[in-house]
């Protein structure tokens, strides 16, 4: 029953490894709010600059 030991311990570690990533990588409030702020920036029509490349219709 090797087999069997060697994927629990490697189902342990990788949940392990999920937990400490979750722990020590997590965005705090200021980060999301940032991140939410950026993303609209960058995808809404109301900051959008008439370039070249658009449309003269």
């Amino acid at each position: 029953m090797p087999i069997n030991k060697t994927i629990l311990i490697a189902i342990y570690a990788a949940i392990g490894l999920y937990v400490l990533y979750k722990l020590l990588l997590r965005k705090d409030k200021f980060e999301e709010d940032y991140d939410k702020l950026y993303n609209d920036i960058l995808t809404s029509d109301k900051y959008k600059v008439k370039g070249q490349y658009d449309d003269r219709s």
